[in-house]
């Protein structure tokens, strides 16, 4: 093998290695968000149950992102004696002139058409907070962008981890061979 396959052979083994090496780190990073939130909908799904009344439902502009969208609606309920407004919430969708090959305007037109569906006094049942009674989640997952994250996380933590697996396993199989003498051709 000449010089210069060599030298090609290694770029290309250092290059598999690293992008393993770098859906590794993305599949830790992926795990420990996944295990996060998975805790956290576990802990919400034994929060009491009770029926809100919406007081406002609609499609807004998310503020902690430029130009994305999300259902956010205000609920009521009574905890005991007090009564309790909160907010519940869907992801948030980028606006529609900021995404080529997706549809967020169809998108945004089905959160339109929930928020809709959902005019004041519509009853809704929701998990509060035991402590925090104003902390409410929707028990229905029927929210466009809403309910548990754990499954998409669980696919992205597969996908990371099966590419790192792929990737290594090429890198280890097409590392240059450490010759310990130098290279003479016959």
């Amino acid at each position: 093998m000449t010089t210069a396959g060599m030298r090609t052979g290694q770029l290309f083994w250092l290059g598999v290695a690293v992008l393993g090496l770098f859906t590794g780190l993305c599949s830790i990073f992926a795990l420990v968000v996944t295990v996060a939130e998975g805790w956290q909908e576990h802990a919400q799904a034994q929060w009491p149950e009770t029926t809100a009344r919406v007081q406002t439902c609609g499609v807004d502009l998310y503020t902690h992102r430029p130009e994305a969208y999300w259902i956010d609606c205000l609920v009521s309920y009574s905890v005991g004696a007090e009564e309790v407004v909160a907010k519940v919430h869907s992801r948030s969708t980028p606006a529609p002139r900021r995404v080529i090959s997706q549809h967020p305007t169809t998108q945004i037109e089905i959160m339109e058409r929930w928020a809709e569906a959902h005019p004041p006094g519509t009853p809704i049942a929701v998990r509060y907070d035991p402590v925090h009674h104003k902390n409410a989640v929707l028990m229905a997952t029927d929210m466009p962008l809403g309910g548990p994250r754990t499954p998409d996380n669980l696919r992205l933590l597969g996908v990371a981890a099966g590419s790192c697996a792929l990737l290594l396993a090429i890198a280890r199989i097409t590392k240059p061979s450490s010759g310990g003498g130098g290279a003479t051709s016959p």
